[in-house]
């Protein structure tokens, strides 16, 4: 089956921003608490699904946990997230959490019914026509440490990547989600204020393209040859990319928000048509490219709370 190739402007993708400072690390055995509460605003923000014909795709979010404990106070909410793109966000709510270190993060799905009892609870819009979504787990657990600091602002950013979450299926079901193992790696946990963007304006008068997607890769991860082919159940391609984002047609203006700062990019465009007119895009290669200044497109740093902008024209097509 093929995947839907979704924008993602920094990431899928959902985004939940717990706002005020929390500090993430790759691992970590602390439990002990730092003193106090911290306010938690949560949020959600997402990069667009590249599939044309979907208009919407409403998540049904019933509960969210830390460290299996539910947060007090959350209540059941359903969000367009393809109404949220570019950085924009919505507020889920506002919580005070102990400061102390979590190590896991869970989101609980409602696929039957939305905050207001309607059916279903998860779904995509085409022509008019929902599509429900769902898989054979609820719940979405990402392994991530997260330090909430006491008697301080926290914010937090969780990255639902839809381009990796959302599959097309056979049969009278048009779409649903990946695997329950594929979901808990489409999500991408960051503090907000280590975050950063990328943004910039691709030059293509080469590849004729009718699409073309921009991947963040951390330097040194991105093998042509495995990230051009379905990986996975779910047959996902680009499946390691931290994120990407749609070229926009005409302009060539893109955006890549939430980067975790601290690490090394670099960055990968490529073309799509519909060459078979089905309506879905298929992968024509990646595209070679020149940047404009002096800017290593394999080797972008990022400094927290930072945008870099990278310029690039298009000089040739790698099929």
């Amino acid at each position: 089956m093929k995947t839907i190739q979704l924008r993602r402007r920094h990431a899928l993708t959902l985004f939940f921003a717990f706002s005020l400072v929390f500090t993430f690390t790759s691992c970590s055995k602390d439990d002990s608490t730092t003193g106090g509460s911290g306010s938690t605003t949560i949020k959600v923000t997402d990069a667009p699904i590249d599939d044309a014909s979907v208009s919407n795709a409403f998540f049904t979010i019933a509960d969210i946990q830390l460290d299996g404990v539910s947060v007090q106070g959350f209540s059941k909410t359903t969000v367009d997230i393809k109404a949220f793109q570019n950085g924009n966000t919505q507020t889920l709510g506002n919580f005070n959490l102990a400061g102390k270190t979590y190590n896991t993060i869970t989101f609980v799905l409602d696929y039957d019914h939305d905050a207001s009892g309607n059916m279903p609870g998860c779904y995509v819009v085409d022509g008019g026509v929902k599509h429900k979504l769902e898989t054979t787990t609820n719940s979405i657990t990402i392994n991530k440490s997260i330090s909430i600091s006491g008697n301080a602002s926290n914010s937090i950013v969780a990255d639902f990547d839809l381009r990796k979450m959302i599959v097309y299926a056979s049969g009278a079901a048009k779409y649903k989600l990946a695997t329950s193992a594929e979901l808990a790696s489409s999500i991408r946990v960051v503090a907000e204020k280590n975050t950063s963007t990328i943004f910039g304006q691709l030059e293509d008068n080469v590849s004729a393209s009718e699409k073309v997607v921009v991947y963040a890769y951390k330097k040194g991860t991105f093998n042509r040859t495995t990230e051009m082919q379905g990986q996975g159940s779910s047959n996902i391609k680009f499946k390691n990319a931290v994120s990407s984002a749609l070229v926009t047609s005409g302009s060539g203006n893109y955006q890549l928000h939430y980067l975790e700062a601290g690490q090394d990019y670099e960055l990968h465009f490529v073309s799509y048509k519909d060459t078979n007119h089905d309506g879905e895009m298929e992968v024509q290669g990646t595209l070679v490219v020149s940047t404009i200044g002096e800017i290593d497109i394999l080797n972008l740093k990022l400094n927290a709370n930072a945008t870099l902008e990278v310029d690039a024209v298009v000089t040739a097509v790698f099929p």
